[in-house]
């Protein structure tokens, strides 16, 4: 029986620019107290309506936008409401939330913290392994990406590659999170408090070498 094609990635049409315009103007419309539709969308953007179609399955596919299609997420209402307010650190807040909730971004900011750092070369690459390919829209997408996870605070460019920010710790539920990368491709992540004592470390080790038969 032969393999079933895998269904490929939405990538968007536009710029990032015209995105996030689209999704300034869906929180407008969605703040306002009449019908979202893509019209009024893309009237309140200034766009073409095409474009608000022809980018809703990349939004979609990327947190931005409800998987229904009919409004935003909470990461990107945050996004928005940034963006309408000139709220840096709001929209930041948006981005974050998304680069968490997306598998394919989480992937890529774990795997250029593990690394250190990574070619804008090999970033585009490693998109392609996980998507399946390039197709139309793949390059403009890739772009996308890393505006995306440069906007969150947590990647910076540095020439040719794409580095963690400096002093940036990310903290889930008062833990920090931190990279073991244990191949190329793969990294490994533990979460610890800010002042673990040294009996809790020695614990860990040692719980460790049992889990994986070390002696």
């Amino acid at each position: 029986m032969a393999e079933a094609q895998k269904t490929p990635f939405p990538w968007p049409r536009n710029s990032w620019s015209i995105l996030m315009k689209i999704v300034r103007a869906w929180y407008m419309a969605e703040a306002d107290s009449g019908e979202v539709t893509q019209k009024k969308i893309a009237e309140m953007a200034d766009v073409q309506q095409s474009q608000v179609s022809t980018n809703k399955a990349f939004l979609q596919a990327i947190g931005i936008v409800s998987s229904e299609g009919t409004s935003l997420t909470e990461a990107g209402k945050r996004v928005g409401i940034g963006l309408y307010n000139d709220n840096e650190s709001m929209r930041q807040q948006g981005l974050q939330l998304i680069v968490r909730g997306d598998p394919l971004l989480k992937a890529m900011l774990d795997i250029i913290k593990g690394r250190g750092s990574l070619k804008l070369k090999d970033f585009s690459d490693e998109i392609a392994l996980r998507t399946n390919g390039k197709s139309e829209g793949f390059a403009t997408g890739v772009g996308i990406l890393q505006e995306i996870l440069i906007g969150s605070g947590s990647i910076e460019v540095l020439g040719d590659s794409l580095r963690p920010v400096k002093g940036r710790s990310e903290e889930y539920a008062g833990l920090k999170r931190i990279p073991i990368p244990v191949s190329t491709s793969s990294v490994w992540w533990i979460e610890v408090g800010d002042t673990p004592a040294d009996e809790e470390i020695q614990r860990f080790l040692e719980m460790q070498k049992l889990m994986f038969g070390i002696k």
